[in-house]
């Protein structure tokens, strides 16, 4: 019994890896051209792979979503029931849409403290994916300096880093000294419930749901209107 128990537990755990990857490659076609991707800046799923594996993280990790610390007792009994879960690996793993429920997830930040989503429920939360090869995400950073530097009550901004190192991101945040929350996600337990095309990745969510997406980035000037302009329509609802 325990044989047969530990075989449906690989099992599955191969099939959710196989999915997830299937999951995270895909809808692009349909939701952007080459050439659109091209104009708004956004590096590829096969680039973000290729720099994970330069940088010690294997494209094994990177689909198994190999697990955070896990939830407090808390975090589970709030969330929803049907909310997909991240750092418990639960719930559905798919490509989001506006009007989705945004997966719950507990980070580390660079500060050494806590970011839980579902903690930010009555907010609104600018989520951003990055990483420090991608020269679109670097040229909008600055962005969500701006919006951080506005103030705004009720709005949380959190940008998570793409499978890379710890000492990667502290370099980064000390290099430009950046004030906004990142989150590390070394082994992309995050991104795996967050799947895209590309980099940079970022939603707005309202009240746990996604109000809007956008793949790709110009200039931290052009973003930080595009941001504020869908933070404040939110705030206004």
């Amino acid at each position: 019994m325990k044989r047969y128990r530990l075989i449906k537990a690989i099992c599955v755990a191969l099939t959710a890896a196989m999915l997830a990857c299937g999951v995270s490659g895909c809808a692009g076609d349909d939701k952007m051209t080459q050439t659109q991707e091209k104009e708004a800046g956004a590096a590829t799923k096969q680039e973000m792979k290729e720099a994970a594996e330069q940088d010690g993280a294997s494209v094994q990790e990177a689909e198994s979503g190999a697990a955070l610390e896990s939830s407090s007792e808390e975090t589970k009994k709030d969330r929803s029931p049907d909310r997909a879960n991240a750092t418990l690996k639960e719930g559905k793993v798919k490509v989001l849409e506006e009007g989705d429920v945004a997966p719950d997830f507990t980070a580390t930040l660079a500060d050494g403290s806590i970011f839980t989503l579902s903690d930010h429920d009555d907010d609104v939360v600018l989520l951003n994916f990055f990483a420090t090869w991608c020269g679109p995400c670097m040229r909008e950073m600055p962005a969500f300096e701006m919006l951080k530097a506005d103030g705004l009550d009720g709005v949380a901004i959190l940008c998570v880093d793409c499978m890379e190192e710890k000492k990667t991101v502290d370099a980064l945040v000390k290099e430009k000294g950046y004030t906004f929350p990142i989150a590390y996600d070394e082994e992309g337990v995050i991104e795996n419930y967050y799947p895209t095309d590309g980099i940079p990745y970022t939603l707005v969510i309202n009240k746990g749901v996604v109000a809007k997406v956008y793949l790709g980035a110009m200039d931290a000037e052009t973003q930080y209107k595009e941001y504020k302009g869908a933070i404040d329509e939110c705030l206004a609802k």
